[in-house]
């Protein structure tokens, strides 16, 4: 599964990079200055990820002392916490790119 995963994303990155240089006349120099900017979106998203399963926690357990019950900490397993951390941090990397270009 893994092999097949990275082959397939090796190939649509490749795709994509002959794509942009030829049908968008994209510079192939800044794909690392991408990449960097990719990896701090990841950071951004790890970031929204961990506040935002921490806040859940802690939501949990007060719920749970209030309740005097059991409450489950299942819905802090959800996959949909990463995507929406994935589109808090674009938002937020975005949000500060364009802030930093215009003059305040």
């Amino acid at each position: 599964m893994g092999a097949f995963l990275l082959t397939v994303v090796g190939c649509t990155s490749v795709g994509i990079y002959i794509v942009g240089r030829k049908g968008f006349g994209l510079s192939g120099r800044e794909v690392p200055a991408a990449a960097g900017k990719m990896l701090e979106c990841l950071g951004a998203t790890l970031v929204f990820f961990v506040l935002n399963l921490a806040v859940a926690v802690a939501v949990i357990f007060v719920r749970r002392g209030l309740e005097g019950g059991i409450v489950s900490l299942y819905p802090a397993g959800d996959v949909a916490w990463l995507i929406l951390s994935f589109f808090q941090a674009l938002t937020f990397q975005w949000w500060r790119e364009l802030s930093q270009r215009r003059p305040s």
